[in-house]
């Protein structure tokens, strides 16, 4: 005997809708860090010994942070879109069986 194939598609889509809610929440946390991080500029000085030391490390953390949280969205986001893809494949194949299955019945008179 074959295996059950079975998907519980409205499950897939609150997680779809989840990951999409955390992927837009880790865009404007990214935004939101890039705007205060900008407000602490000119924190490490500009021409002194100590900004000279400072600045490029500062520099090399703020655009690490920034990277790291835009990647993070762009996972996030693409696990999104395959979930969407998986339910909306899944969603299609239960209609056309569904479909199918009426189908006969009508053409049989069985169900």
């Amino acid at each position: 005997m074959g295996e059950v194939f079975s998907a519980n598609v409205p499950d897939i889509e609150k997680w779809r809708s989840l990951m999409k809610s955390i992927a837009e929440i880790t865009d404007n946390s990214v935004r939101d860090f890039e705007a205060s991080a900008r407000a602490t500029l000119d924190w490490p000085g500009r021409d002194d010994s100590l900004a000279r030391d400072l600045r490029p490390r500062d520099k090399k953390e703020r655009d690490g942070t920034t990277e790291t949280g835009a990647s993070l969205m762009l996972a996030i986001a693409g696990i999104s879109k395959a979930l969407q893809v998986n339910a909306d494949a899944i969603q299609r194949a239960q209609n056309d069986n569904n479909e199918a299955i009426n189908n006969a019945s009508r053409k049989t008179g069985k169900h």
